[in-house]
């Protein structure tokens, strides 16, 4: 019986070892993009080659245009436009979701205290309950860690929805706050020409009376 004991925890033992080695599914490898170094054909002059910056952080760009009233409208898309707002709260669910499968990893305690009173005629007594439990599901095959790295990279991918739409939102304000500018600018342009005209109708009329 000792012996059947023994081969049965080290078999247990020898498991807990390869268990990162027998992770379900393959492990993803980024496949290779062949890439061309250079054009075959010399740049014309004054051009250069492009140099995307996709994955930096573009910040308040908006700020260049030194329009404070830009600047106080820009500020507000983060936190007033309902469609940036609903890209948020799908990151949040995300992250909430790596938290939830992480957690699988760790064990669970679980308890349920309780306080039960009792009284007789001549006397009472109160009794105090705190059972507790702890439970642990070894990740022998790799499947938690899997489902970890799945809710990573689905928080990963909303980070990316959310900044895009957030962008595009700041983009489209801005469009639509210069096309207003132009458009003020022409009504102030033709209210003037008129003037003008009013002006010099005014003035041909006064010539006319006078001769």
């Amino acid at each position: 019986m000792t012996s059947t004991r023994t081969a049965l925890a080290l078999a247990a033992f020898v498991a807990l070892l390869i268990a990162p080695a027998c992770m379900v599914g393959p492990k993803y490898r980024k496949p290779d993009v062949p890439l061309t170094p250079a054009f075959k054909e010399p740049l014309p002059e004054g051009w250069k080659q492009g140099e995307p910056s996709d994955g930096k952080i573009p910040g308040k760009w908006w700020e260049m245009y030194h329009d404070p009233r830009l600047n106080a409208l820009e500020e507000q898309v983060a936190i007033s436009n309902q469609n940036v707002l609903a890209f948020e709260a799908q990151y949040r669910e995300a992250r909430a979701a790596v938290r939830v499968a992480r957690s699988a990893l760790f064990p669970t305690v679980t308890a349920a205290p309780s306080i039960t009173r009792t009284s007789t005629n001549s006397a009472s007594s109160t009794l105090y309950s705190f059972p507790a439990g702890l439970s642990w599901e070894t990740d022998l095959w790799g499947s938690i860690r899997r489902s970890v790295n799945a809710a990573s990279a689905q928080a990963q991918a909303t980070a990316a929805d959310l900044a895009n739409a957030t962008l595009s939102y700041q983009s489209e304000l801005a469009q639509d706050y210069f096309l207003l500018h132009g458009v003020d600018g022409d009504i102030d342009l033709l209210q003037r020409t008129a003037q003008l005209y009013r002006d010099y109708l005014n003035e041909r009329h006064h010539v006319a009376e006078l001769a």
